[in-house]
């Protein structure tokens, strides 16, 4: 017995003669922990894997849909292109065909002078 502190500890002697036996259930809990740890990492690499899948899916999407909208917007301004400049060239032809019918003279008694707008 040793004292300490006013607390008594009683200390068995340990068997030298014998050994330590191991818990009769310890393989299966070993077994069922090993079981446990590579469900535990099937799970980890199958969430890995759907990750990484995704994370392709979406950037592979992310550039088809850049490639195609840019296409797109190509093939929209390309067909575009002739009826804008055929709008701009009929407004001038109608801009220039309203100053040529300023600049005359007027076909009305009286007024001779060309009428100029600012």
């Amino acid at each position: 017995m040793r004292s300490k502190g006013g607390r008594t500890i009683k200390l068995s002697p340990v068997d030298e003669d014998g050994h330590v036996t191991d818990h009769p259930a310890r393989a299966g809990l070993e077994a069922l922990m090993d079981q446990k740890l590579f469900h535990q990492r099937i799970k980890s690499e199958r969430s890995a894997a759907y990750w990484f899948a995704a994370s392709i899916w979406g950037v592979c999407g992310l550039v088809l849909g850049g490639i195609l909208g840019a296409y797109m917007m190509y093939t929209a301004m390309d067909s575009s292109l002739p009826l804008a400049s055929e709008a701009v060239t009929r407004g001038m032809a109608v801009e220039q065909a309203r100053r040529s019918v300023d600049g005359r003279p007027s076909l009305l008694p009286g007024n001779n002078t060309p009428q100029q707008q600012p």
